[in-house]
């Protein structure tokens, strides 16, 4: 299955993905303006230079249509492929910064960087034999990365060394039992992260500035059995976390209050992503669903079932949506447990105003 992926930042029409077999590079660049429901299936590999492996479907049907127009090798050019990262890459992540770097995460503990293009290791910031990583992200001046991990530890170091296998600068437990996701706020310097605590404090602010034993600035009680995934949205500074029981809670940083909560989903949520102008959010649940919210008033505006389902009940792999990302121009990537990553776009009537009202 694809475990994760990234979209260049500098160039939408790159990607890179991480699978349980290798980590590849494809430039999708006839693929997306051509169609606008894109599904590219695991087994996608540097011999599949045609469509006969991509699955072109709308967003309602399930049909196969291998009658697709074709592409030649020119058109969609075949992947680069990084296979000496070993079986297992469960996470990468990457921003744009002068030179375009992107994080590829092995299950067996390390974060390696490689420049896109190129496939040199730049630094590997953290080796193998550590505890399994969550989650990963550079801040947005791209200076700075940080890395959570199953055992509840945030780590940060800084991009810009010289050193081969450099040491954060910053290493502390946020919560006692694991921490999911995290998310840089401001400046860099405050950190919001989520996870699973035993005091049920799963959503908490952090200052950096201050030395680790004094840094929780305010602790959330929230998400029964641990948060999952977390956003942060800097135009409104709202914090969004989704939970292991299904559940959304908005929180106002400003305030430190947690100011709305609603069940999203039946199973928990996998994966969360907040579209660039901060109109609406996406959710992606262990069952497979997404489900596309307004951000102000939290109404559903649509809902896309079974799109990253498990196929079999007999093959032990992750179940649902694994992860989705939300790029200018309304379109949606996601991936997930049934081998394939999806884009699709939003059309216009998603973007209807908040009341009818607005138009009159």
């Amino acid at each position: 299955m694809i475990m994760a992926f990234s979209v260049n930042k500098a160039n939408y029409n790159e990607i890179v993905l991480a699978s349980t077999h290798d980590v590849q590079e494809l430039d999708v660049t006839s693929l997306l303006a051509c169609q606008s429901y894109i599904w590219i299936g695991e087994e996608y590999d540097r011999e599949s230079k045609s469509s006969d492996d991509v699955d072109y479907r709308g967003s309602t049907t399930t049909l196969y249509q291998p009658s697709a127009t074709s592409y030649s090798a020119s058109q969609v050019h075949p992947p680069s492929s990084l296979p000496w990262l070993g079986s297992g890459q469960t996470s990468t992540g990457s921003i744009n910064t002068v030179s375009i770097y992107d994080l590829i995460i092995v299950t067996d503990g390390s974060v390696r960087m490689f420049e896109w293009t190129r496939p040199q290791q730049l630094v590997c910031f953290r080796q193998a034999g550590n505890a399994r990583v969550t989650r990963l992200y550079f801040n947005s001046q791209g200076n700075k990365c940080g890395v959570a991990d199953g055992e509840g530890f945030l780590s940060i170091w800084q991009v810009n060394q010289t050193a081969s296998n450099p040491k954060p600068y910053m290493s502390w437990q946020c919560h006692s039992k694991a921490t999911s996701d995290f998310a840089f706020i401001t400046s860099s310097s405050l950190v919001a992260t989520s996870g699973h605590s035993n005091d049920n404090r799963n959503v908490c602010l952090w200052d950096t500035l201050i030395s680790p034993g004094n840094s929780l600035i305010h602790g959330f009680t929230c998400h029964d059995h641990g948060a999952t995934v977390l956003q942060y949205a800097p135009k409104q500074q709202l914090l969004i976390s989704g939970g292991r029981k299904g559940h959304v809670c908005i929180f106002d940083i400003r305030q430190r209050q947690l100011i709305h909560t609603f069940q999203a989903h039946d199973s928990a949520i996998k994966a969360l992503a907040l579209d660039p102008y901060e109109e609406y959010f996406t959710t992606g649940s262990a069952e497979g669903n997404i489900k596309v919210w307004r951000l102000t008033g939290h109404g559903l505006i649509h809902s896309f079932k079974s799109e990253h389902a498990k196929q079999s009940i007999f093959r032990n792999i992750g179940a649902g949506v694994m992860q989705i990302d939300i790029i200018q121009g309304n379109r949606i990537f996601s991936c997930g447990a049934d081998g394939t990553l999806k884009t699709r776009v939003l059309p216009n009537a998603f973007n209807i105003p908040n009341r009818i009202l607005d138009i009159l």
